[in-house]
């Protein structure tokens, strides 16, 4: 009986399996159809009915995974629903046959598939039960195997003595990591450090006003949320205006009033920075800066000069502690905030993501270059020369303090204990995580400290992904190397899964995307640092545990990597040098990608946004191509006007510019070209907008080289805004600006009133707002005229 309920079980499986399951590779369509191996602890669990897929989601029988788990299953029926109760010490997991909802650790959470019993075996989704028990998984998809782990353990510092022997292991010549905020380093060549500001993006994609249809930001993941300079719910506006953060009302466009303004006071040093809006919640997010704060002074204000070194010299910096806050606000439904809250973690912002309840905080806390130092006073970061104090104010100062004020208003320590540090050390800072779920009313923030801190992140609804980039002395040359760091969100904690590491450097924050299970990254080889870096662009494909199955390298050598988009199964490419070539690059096979075709045009894309599946726009610079001055052979590309294009991608091995829009000469710009979320953009409602600073050349020359050389003049600041549709392209169908009459006639050469610049364009129901941190403009959405205006006080 038990065979056949057995066999039953096996053929209902396999009229399970779903179509989708192709492809276009025969290998790969071969390994598709092999049984599915789970892997628990690196060892083959094996199962009495096999696993099988249905909307991306292994299912497997509840009994025997949640055993191997360590969990207890307890079945019940009650009015006439079948639920499993598995439990495992704290935590809980509740499902219910053929509902696509899990209740754990408080939460209700989606499902992909629904549990569900054949032929007396019940059959649960692996992954949401396997992490909802406190474990990590890892899809092995050419192999067909399920990784399930224990978190990895990372070690912690402990001790002082652990900490010294940490430091003098990093790199503590001039080819260490690049990040070293605070110091003026003086070296071999003059290394641009990029700095960790905002990784600004945004996206409105929580609940708004009921019956309202309004723009939601920018983003790079649906349901990954960012914090953004301004946001709507419809009846609101949210913006950071200076120092404060101004809330509008925008019930009547015609008489926008301002509802309500934060105000912060000197004692707090706190500048707002970006928001997010959700539902009934506010969440301002800034920095806070205290002057003075360093543990450890140095001897001297004077310039030391190591002997050591022939170049290299060591600024001290200035005296200054930064920390983040984030004041979370309740919402009336008159738009008046009220504090709940105040979450403060120490460090610069490297940028947040907020998913549902839980937010999640990136800072960096950045410390001396230790090595220079301690040799500059003849230390030698040995704990038996005598020098005790300073050590023990060097390991006092690796301690981090964050807050909670739902908690204590007092600051909590993250000690040497908790501070833990990955296998390589590559800097002497603290990358800082700090995550809470704020649906739960015990929730308290956790702050997790990583000695080493973060470049660039990338997050999707389930992983966070922190990017090191390494250089390395290569002759009289660097070489480039950049390590990727895997965390799991656990609904307001964080979980590492492990690191991988690829050549190159990443570009742009679309350079990195998660698909299917896979971590695609698309990076810059070459020289950061050389004026004439050889530099070419490549393609990684990572399994889940960060492990190299693909590449594509080496695309157009000699050129720079202007922007990138992945979309589903491929990925498109800009580079530049003399013209702009676009790349289709086939991603369907992890193991094998490759170039499908390339258009080459003048300019260059900075940004790439989809128009649908078939289409991309592209946002950039248009640019001419002259003759190199001293040479008869070579040619060079001076940058024109802005250019916006929009690519046919339907043929993937020929893209075609179907149609473009010049905006301007010489020094015309766009925020867009910096910060995506600057863009304004609805398929449906043939919507296209954003700010431009606009410049043209007066009395144009109509040949020769003056023109190419020439500069623009200031001539407009304001919104573009455009219909767009696949028959007639681009048209232009007004501008709005927040200047009057007479300050553009103030303005010239030096600039304008930079407060009334335009920074974000949103619509609410039938009107357009435009803003600035001086005002807001409501203007009609299918006229464009002008409906009211609020000028802030």
């Amino acid at each position: 009986m038990k065979r056949t309920a057995l066999l039953a079980a096996c053929l209902a499986i396999v009229l399970c399996l779903p179509s989708s399951l192709s492809w276009t590779d025969s290998s790969v369509a071969h390994a598709a159809q092999k049984p599915i191996r789970i892997e628990l602890d690196s060892k083959e669990l094996p199962l009495a009915a096999p696993a099988y897929i249905e909307q991306d989601s292994t299912l497997v029988p509840v009994r025997e995974i949640a055993e191997a788990l360590g969990a207890t299953v307890t079945y019940d029926k009650k009015d006439g629903e079948r639920t499993i109760l598995l439990t495992k010490g704290e935590r809980k997991a509740l499902l219910t046959i053929g509902s696509k909802q899990m209740h754990a650790q408080g939460r209700t959470i989606a499902l992909t598939a629904a549990p569900r019993t054949v032929s007396s075996i019940t059959f649960v989704p692996l992954r949401a039960i396997s992490e909802a028990l406190g474990t990590v998984v890892a899809w092995d998809g050419l192999k067909r195997t399920v990784h399930i782990d224990k978190p990895l353990e990372l070690p912690a510092i402990g001790t002082e003595e652990k900490l010294i022997e940490l430091l003098k292991s990093t790199p503590t010549d001039d080819s260490a990591i690049i990040s070293l905020p605070g110091l003026w380093l003086q070296g071999r060549e003059e290394v641009a450090v990029e700095s960790s500001a905002p990784q600004v993006s945004e996206a409105n994609g929580e609940a708004g006003t009921p019956g309202i249809d309004y723009s939601q930001t920018n983003i790079q993941v649906s349901g990954v949320d960012e914090a953004d300079w301004a946001k709507t719910d419809g009846r609101f506006i949210y913006q950071i205006s200076g120092s404060r953060v101004v809330i509008t009302d925008i019930a009547n466009p015609d008489k926008p009033r301002l509802a309500s303004e934060l105000t912060y006071g000197p004692e707090e040093q706190f500048q707002p920075e970006q928001l997010y809006v959700d539902g009934t919640r506010l969440i301002v997010i800034g920095h806070a800066t205290d002057y003075g704060l360093n543990t450890i002074q140095p001897q001297s204000e004077q310039l030391t000069v190591l002997p050591e070194s022939k170049s290299v010299s060591l600024l001290p910096p200035p005296q200054i502690k930064q920390s983040v806050k984030s004041y979370i606000y309740d919402l009336q439904s008159n738009g008046q905030p009220k504090l709940k809250r105040t979450l403060e973690q120490e460090g610069s912002y490297l940028s947040s993501r907020k998913i549902g309840d839980a937010l999640y905080i990136i800072t960096n806390k950045f410390y001396r270059n230790y090595s220079l130092y301690a040799k500059s006073k003849g230390l030698h970061l040995d704990a038996s020369t005598g020098q005790q104090t300073d050590f023990k104010e060097l390991a006092a100062s690796f301690q981090t303090n964050y807050t909670d004020s739902a908690v204590s208003d007092k600051p909590q320590s993250v000690s040497l204990n908790d501070i833990h540090y990955f296998p390589d050390i590559l800097n002497y800072s603290l990358l800082l995580v700090g995550s809470i779920d704020l649906g739960q009313p015990e929730g308290q923030l956790q702050v997790s400290a990583y000695l080493g801190s973060g470049d660039r992140i990338f997050v999707s609804q389930r992983h966070l992904y922190v990017s090191q980039m390494i250089h390395k002395a290569k002759g009289s040359a660097f070489e480039m190397i950049t390590k990727f760091h895997k965390f799991r969100l656990d609904y307001g904690s964080v979980l590492y899964m492990g690191e991988g590491t690829v050549p190159g450097y990443v570009t742009d924050p679309f350079s990195m995307n998660e698909h299917e299970g896979y971590f695609r990254v698309a990076l810059t080889n070459g020289d950061l640092t050389s004026e004439h870096p050889g530099e070419s662009s490549q393609i990684y494909i990572l399994d889940e545990k960060l492990r190299i199955v693909g590449k594509v390298d080496g695309i157009a050598p000699g050129e720079r990597m202007y922007s990138v988009r992945f979309m589903g199964k491929r990925a498109y490419m800009v580079t530049f040098r003399k013209v702009d070539p676009l790349f289709a690059i086939n991603l369907s096979n992890p193991q094998q990608p490759k170039i499908l075709g390339q258009l080459k045009i003048p300019g260059y894309s900075d940004y790439l946004h989809p128009y649908d599946e078939n289409h991309l726009i592209g946002f950039g610079k248009d640019t001419t191509e002259i003759k190199s001055l001293g040479s008869s052979n070579e040619t060079v590309a001076i940058a024109k006007g802005m250019k916006v294009a929009l690519f046919d991608v339907s043929d993937v091995s020929q893209p075609k510019e179907k149609f473009k829009e010049i905006i301007g000469d010489s020094g015309t710009h766009s925020e867009l070209l910096n910060d995506y979320k600057a863009l304004l953009f609805s398929k449906e409602k043939g919507l296209l907008a954003f700010p431009v600073t606009l410049y043209e050349i007066e009395n144009k020359n109509s040949t020769g080289n003056a023109e190419v050389f020439a500069h623009g003049q200031f001539a407009y600041q304001g919104a573009y805004v455009y219909s767009l549709d696949l028959e007639r392209g681009f048209r232009l169908r007004d501008r709005i600006t927040h200047l009057s009459n007479e300050e553009m006639l103030k303005s010239g050469m030096y600039g304008y009133n930079y407060s009334k610049a335009i920074r974000r364009i949103m619509y609410a129901g039938d009107t357009l707002y435009t803003l600035s941190d001086a005002m807001l403009k409501a203007n009609g959405l299918s006229d464009l005229k002008e409906r009211g205006a609020l000028l802030y006080p």
